[in-house]
């Protein structure tokens, strides 16, 4: 409550003073007080995304509160929200958007043939900040929705967010920041998150590896990211590889096109990690999310696909890289108390690649010895659960730095792939997946 409350403080204070001196006023006494210091600033702190030729900045109005912080004329991020049937979450996702201290925004919400009051919400919300815009189009799944919302996009940079997920008020400030100082060679920007319940409280917190940089080799191996809720992108990268694809949905393996979509930025561009929790995850029942053996199916299409189309690329085990999902539906057999079909798994895979399987077990025993680890310190907090405790606190009363540092086990493979993603360049590109963006009718 703190946090929130500090924050919505800030926002009104702020706004209070510009009503009172009026936009124009407030512009020039801005640019004259500070415009000097400002100019060192960026000369001396400022990376552009691109070296030549130099771009002209412009001190505007959107100022990203309590920094003057420069805003470049055409640093648009537009932020797609897809959304069905999202009555009882968008109200608090739209807030999360529209708190950005990032404030040159153009905020997209696509509604995919709701049957709810999502879009009666979101017009109410439209009439308080003109930065929102509603589509309307029939129900054709997420890569569809997001797709419909990044073709009318107008900014030079897309951040995406589903509709029950939560963003740090900081969120976009620091992505733009990471991949504007990463130069044109990195694309998207990423950040880990936290796991949130119905109630926006903390379940648990996910970070991998850190991993910035190229990481084709260890996104392979592992979803660095995690949803689809934590990336910034470059719209024309988007642009360039026909945005989600719906051929997972059309397969009946819905679920994993922002993994898709993030292996084949990968295998061409580098990624910026901002390390701090500024997502926050919801998990519900009934979500897509939760339906385990649909994101395994899922998974293992996506993967199949980047493979194919990553064929040329040396040291990728298609095997390795499928059979960690074999091995998720043996964990989730485990924790349903299913122990004849966790055998049963296990010696599936055991059979088929025993190193594999043997690796895989001690990586999840070394796991569950570190999370043990953090039940038992004095000063620690339950990092994993299935469910909020009654004095679990919100989303928003976390310090996003808090917990980041925590130390995690580095198996050998993940270290070897690091080693392949230091050495990694797109020589040519890989196959392309489309050569036009995957539209969709509204």
């Amino acid at each position: 409550m703190r946090a929130r409350d500090a924050f919505a403080g800030a926002v009104l204070r702020d706004r209070e003073r510009t009503q009172q001196q009026g936009a124009a006023a407030s512009v020039k006494r801005l640019t004259e007080q500070h415009l000097p210091s400002l100019l060192q600033w960026r000369q001396t702190t400022l990376l552009m995304s691109a070296p030549t030729p130099r771009r002209t900045w412009q001190i505007s109005s959107e100022v990203i509160l309590g920094c003057w912080h420069p805003i470049m004329a055409d640093n648009l991020v537009s932020v797609v929200i897809p959304a069905f049937n999202a009555a009882d979450t968008i109200r608090e996702t739209l807030a999360s958007v529209s708190q950005q201290t990032y404030e040159n925004l153009d905020i997209i919400v696509v509604d995919d043939g709701s049957t709810d009051d999502t879009g009666a919400i979101v017009q109410r919300h439209c009439q308080c900040d003109p930065r929102i815009r509603l589509i309307r189009k029939s129900n054709g799944g997420v890569a569809s929705a997001r797709n419909a919302g990044i073709q009318s996009s107008r900014g030079m940079f897309v951040a995406l967010i589903d509709a029950d997920d939560l963003w740090h008020p900081t969120k976009i400030a620091k992505q733009m920041t990471a991949l504007l100082a990463g130069g044109p060679e990195t694309a998207l920007a990423y950040s880990p998150f936290r796991v949130i319940d119905v109630d926006g409280k903390v379940l648990s917190s996910f970070r991998r590896f850190g991993a910035s940089g190229w990481v084709l080799y260890r996104h392979f191996h592992a979803n660095l990211i995690g949803n689809g809720s934590s990336i910034l992108v470059r719209k024309e990268v988007l642009m360039e590889l026909g945005g989600f694809d719906p051929r997972l949905r059309e397969a009946g393996a819905e679920g994993c096109e922002d993994l898709l979509l993030q292996l084949r930025i990968a295998a061409r561009y580098r990624f910026a990690e901002v390390p701090e929790y500024l997502v926050g995850y919801r998990r519900r029942p009934g979500s897509m999310s939760s339906n385990t053996e649909q994101m395994i199916r899922s998974g293992v299409l996506a993967e199949s696909i980047a493979l194919l189309e990553c064929r040329d690329v040396p040291h990728l085990s298609n095997d390795a890289i499928l059979s960690r999902y074999e091995w998720q539906r043996l964990r989730c057999a485990a924790r349903q108390g299913q122990i004849g079909d966790t055998l049963r798994h296990f010696w599936r895979q055991f059979s088929v690649n025993p190193g594999l399987t043997s690796a895989a077990f001690w990586n999840d025993l070394l796991l569950v010895a570190t999370r043990l680890s953090d039940l038992v310190r004095p000063s620690g907090w339950l990092w994993q659960s299935t469910k909020a405790s009654p004095t679990a606190r919100h989303f928003y009363d976390f310090d996003p730095l808090s917990g980041i540092d925590r130390p995690r086990p580095v198996s050998r493979a993940v270290r070897r792939l690091a080693l392949l993603d230091q050495t990694y360049r797109p020589k040519t590109k890989p196959a392309d997946p489309q050569h036009s963006f995957r539209g969709a009718d509204i």
